[in-house]
């Protein structure tokens, strides 16, 4: 079930206890499966994990970012936007390194997450994380980063950035059904190896319509009312 959003005040106010977590039965891992080909890099993403968390605007504070990736060489030169967050590593390097024990793993759905009132803000997460996924925020003096909005699962829901994806580039859920999906990495994503990240991604191109023929590509100067 998907759902948009609160207003960022009626977000943080929401107060999901962790016990409803652990009544019943345990949940399952969770993960993200990407789809670079279909980004439009509209950032709503961006914008809708900013809003649901609460995170001021006017700080470099972005749980959720969207990275334009160039790759290749010339004449076969590339262009795909990766939107990419804490990616709640099997491994994860940031909680090892963490000298407070600020970083933890929840048991129940597998999300990692840091307690502001243990961090320091001493950053080493931030240099040991590969993916730049713990931020630090100058006015708290605290890291920062995604919580797969936690709360919204609690509640039925899945997190802010998924569920507001307009083309499907970025789909959310569980981790069992995701792994044996698309690739483990694409250009512009360092390597999953070590950390194991609960991400996946879609390498395949865009199908083409059975009976079609492939489009010539035409030069800009063969083009009617385009310059060069």
């Amino acid at each position: 079930m998907s759902l948009y959003c609160l207003p960022g005040a009626a977000a943080q106010e929401l107060q999901i206890p962790i016990a409803i977590f652990t009544k019943g039965h345990a949940m399952p891992a969770y993960g993200w499966l990407l789809d670079p080909k279909r980004c439009i890099e509209c950032r709503a993403c961006e914008v809708a994990c900013k809003q649901w968390n609460g995170v001021s605007t006017d700080i470099n504070v972005r749980y959720r970012r969207v990275h334009v990736i160039e790759y290749g060489q010339f004449p076969d030169v590339r262009v795909q936007a990766l939107s990419l967050a804490c990616n709640h590593c099997d491994n994860p390097l940031c909680l090892k390194a963490c000298p407070v024990k600020a970083i933890w793993r929840r048991d129940e759905d597998g999300a990692v997450l840091i307690d502001q009132e243990r961090c320091v803000g001493c950053r080493f997460c931030e240099q040991f994380c590969p993916y730049d996924a713990p931020q630090f925020n100058m006015q708290l003096r605290k890291m920062q980063k995604c919580t797969m909005c936690y709360d919204r699962i609690a509640i039925g829901f899945e997190p802010a950035c998924s569920s507001v994806c307009p083309t499907g580039a970025l789909r959310w859920g569980e981790w069992d059904q995701i792994r044996g999906q698309g690739v483990s990495q694409v250009p512009g994503f360092k390597s999953p190896s070590t950390t194991r990240p609960r991400i996946r991604f879609v390498a395949e191109g865009w199908k083409q319509a059975k009976g079609s023929q492939p489009q010539p590509v035409v030069a800009a100067a063969a083009r009617p009312g385009v310059s060069v």
